[in-house]
């Protein structure tokens, strides 16, 4: 009877396991150098998208215009423009 109890509840400590960390040989981005540069780009909050020369704006990049459905998936390196209904950007974010 003990043996049936053992197995179910160390299969159920072994899928809570700690998850090991990350290879200490991947690297993670940097800002400026291939991560997410929000914050330095926060002073196109409140300007017309239309005026923006978008080519300058750092890859990858997502201009969300209002009401338009947007993909759930993180990127870390992906920066967010988010504009109103006047093209005014309203909010500039990573993910």
């Amino acid at each position: 009877m003990m043996k049936k109890l053992i197995f179910p509840l160390l299969f159920a400590l072994a899928a809570c396991a700690t998850p090991q960390p990350a290879d200490p040989g991947i690297e993670t981005p940097v800002l400026g150098e291939g991560g997410c540069d929000a914050d330095m780009l926060g002073y196109l909050v409140g300007q017309d998208i239309n005026e923006i020369d978008v080519d300058t704006l750092p890859q990858p990049r997502r201009i969300i215009p209002p009401g338009t459905a947007v993909t759930m998936d993180y990127r870390a390196d992906r920066t967010n423009i988010e504009l109103d209904e006047d093209d005014r950007v309203v909010r500039v974010y990573c993910g």
